[in-house]
């Protein structure tokens, strides 16, 4: 194409003399310049190489001369450059011009980020149906979407893909199915509060919130009476709501299923309907009705009473709800003062016959286990408790929920118990202590005080199956629940008479002085025995 000719543009910066510049990357024989001035050395000139996309007469040679300019120089050199970037992307992708119009990448506009958001979630959608509404149980517990812009989506050509996540949500996924039930991203939500953020005063408990959490899994009822309504129900409380669309969607359907139950259209074994009960049971305590929660508390135990093999977790869940509710009577009758003092009388007969020569040598354990150099110590023990809880955290604390105080003083019951249990025993008392021991090492409660986790770890009596009574926790729920209905004064005094025992020594006020402040504050009632 010789009448295609332009402007030589001057390159003579790019060469140390003057010659002729080709494209071609193989070197060509040297041809006289009859245009140029004869130089002392003689001219090169390449030329193109001949290719299918550039016949030989289509080449252009640039010729080069002192007069060229570096900028024009470099232009050429980059269009030589791109222009063989094209060519070799040609041949390794042998595309069409509608295949290469279709794949061409979209050009990000920030101010369409929105738009462009909302149109490939309905693209999705449209496609995959509700995905976006309700997700599997396999997923995370949590799922936090990226801001980040997203080409648009094309269902003819473009492959389904998962949303995209980040490190959090990965180390918060479910990869084995366990969750049992459907949850949409709100239900996750919920899930995470459960699992991560909810707080005790003495932190967040995490082995209570695990074990219960693994107990409700079992079915999707107690699942979503347990987990997600109490969740519900504190999000709601928290916002000083009575009701929301959460509470209503899982505490409502919670309780239809529970009357399909009664009415007999539906099954169900008893140790999930009572898990189920108990959550109910712990949500109305603390954010609705003491009435209500007493009678689940009262259908749960009726269950577990009446049947044979019952769940160990469902079991310690229903003892660990009955001990931190608070008591509706605010005064203790003379029943249940003959019960308490009773009890003390009992310690203080058993602390005598530990404090023998004979007792100590066959049981070690027993002289220092409950001192103040001990693990038990700092647990079982009054004083002020300052929360490990993060400022930024303290909105997930329960409130208005003595816990901590209410099951050191179940610790405190639990222990005297198992002990006269064990008196007779040198061996079984060694092992329990040990136990005791071993799990507060264990779950650290030595270095992070938590009497919740201490009372949960009794209930569940993960020692020797000859050691083991389920009465010991119900008689320890019924001693603690005429306990609550003391006045504060009182209820400290009896728990310094416990510890004192357990520490071999003797209280500074003893009982005789517990038994007349009793007997001055408690109401003059007619006993019927």
């Amino acid at each position: 194409m010789a009448a295609h000719t332009h402007a030589l543009p001057n390159l003579s910066q790019f060469a140390p003399r003057n010659g002729v510049i080709d494209t071609s990357c193989e070197s060509q024989p040297i041809r006289p310049n009859d245009g140029l001035q004869p130089s002392t050395k003689s001219k090169r000139r390449r030329r193109l190489s001949t290719t299918e996309d550039q016949p030989a007469k289509d080449r252009i040679f640039f010729f080069v001369d002192s007069n060229s300019s570096s900028r024009e120089k470099r232009a050429y050199v980059m269009r030589h450059h791109v222009q063989e970037k094209r060519r070799q992307r040609k041949h390794l992708h042998p595309h069409n011009s509608d295949d290469r119009r279709n794949n061409r990448p979209l050009r990000y506009l920030p101010w369409k980020q929105k738009t462009n958001e909302k149109d490939d979630l309905d693209g999705i959608d449209a496609v995959r149906g509700t995905e976006s509404e309700t997700v599997s149980p396999g997923n995370a517990l949590i799922q936090t979407r990226l801001s980040i812009p997203r080409p648009a989506f094309n269902a003819s050509n473009t492959p389904l893909l998962t949303s995209p996540v980040s490190s959090l949500d990965t180390s918060r996924q479910d990869p084995f199915h366990s969750l049992p039930m459907g949850c949409s991203k709100d239900d996750l939500e919920l899930i995470d509060c459960w699992t991560n953020k909810l707080t005790y005063w003495s932190g967040q408990n995490k082995y209570i919130k695990d074990q219960i959490f693994r107990s409700a899994m079992v079915h999707p009822l107690p699942f979503q009476a347990v987990v997600l309504g109490y969740c519900s129900r504190w999000k709601a409380h928290i916002y000083n709501l009575k009701d929301s669309r959460q509470v209503r969607t899982h505490i409502g359907q919670a309780t239809r299923n529970i009357e399909m139950i009664r009415k007999g259209s539906m099954d169900i074994d008893g140790d999930n309907l009572a898990m189920a009960l108990t959550g109910l049971s712990l949500q109305e305590e603390r954010f609705g009705s003491q009435q209500k929660a007493r009678e689940y508390a009262d259908q749960a135990v009726q269950i577990l009473r009446s049947q044979g093999g019952t769940r160990k977790g469902v079991q310690v869940f229903l003892h660990y709800v009955l001990y931190v509710a608070i008591s509706p009577c605010p005064t203790v009758d003379k029943v249940g003062q003959r019960w308490l003092l009773t009890f003390l009388r009992a310690a203080e007969e058993m602390m005598r016959k530990h404090t023998s020569a004979a007792y100590l040598s066959s049981v070690p354990l027993r002289r220092e286990a409950f001192q103040m150099d001990g693990l038990l110590f700092p647990l079982l023990s009054s004083g002020p408790r300052p929360s490990r809880v993060p400022q930024t955290s303290r909105l997930y604390v329960v409130r208005d929920t003595p816990s901590q105080e209410i099951c050191r003083t179940a610790a405190l019951i639990y222990i005297t118990t198992a002990l006269w249990d064990f008196q007779d025993s040198p061996s079984k008392t060694s092992r329990f202590l040990n136990y005791i021991n071993t799990v507060v090492k264990q779950h650290q409660l030595d270095r992070h005080p938590a009497c919740e986790t201490l009372v949960w770890l009794l209930l569940e009596e993960g020692y020797e199956s000859d050691m083991r009574d389920p009465e010991r926790a119900w008689s320890t729920g019924e001693l603690l629940k005429t306990h609550k209905q003391l006045r504060p004064d009182l209820q400290f005094q009896f728990n310094e008479i416990l510890l004192s025992l357990l520490m071999l020594t003797t209280p500074v006020r003893g009982i005789d002085a517990f038994e007349e402040e009793l007997n001055a504050a408690a109401p003059e009632i007619v006993e019927q025995l």
